[in-house]
């Protein structure tokens, strides 16, 4: 994965980036009643199925919003996440790693494509 920093909104014209493309994980407030955790793990399901659906309808790339960790060091975050779940063995039939940036606010994923695509 390359790191990038600078304006991230340039990626939307460089990657021709639709609003399809782009995922803002920036729920707003949240149910006080839902666990943390739960949202954490809501955000990588969200990031797994936007990276299916892009494979599926043949989208090179797909833009994860996850802004800046507000929190302490070693906690969870909608960044971490993203981080985390983009070096999984579950992200490796979905994504091109050498393709991906991994900004200080966003994440582009190079998607796989899929055998049909190829």
């Amino acid at each position: 994965m390359q790191k990038q920093n600078g304006d991230w909104k340039r990626y939307r014209e460089q990657f021709a980036l639709t609003s399809a493309d782009e995922v803002d994980l920036h729920f707003g407030r949240r149910d006080p009643h839902v666990p943390y955790w739960e949202v954490m793990n809501d955000v990588v399901a969200l990031v797994e199925e936007r990276l299916r659906e892009a494979q599926k309808n043949g989208r090179p790339y797909v833009m994860f919003v996850h802004g800046w960790s507000t929190s302490r060091p070693r906690q969870t975050t909608a960044r971490s996440m993203v981080r985390g779940f983009m070096r999984s063995p579950e992200a490796t039939p979905l994504i091109e790693r050498s393709g991906c940036i991994q900004h200080e606010t966003v994440f582009i994923a190079q998607v796989r494509l899929g055998p049909a695509r190829r």
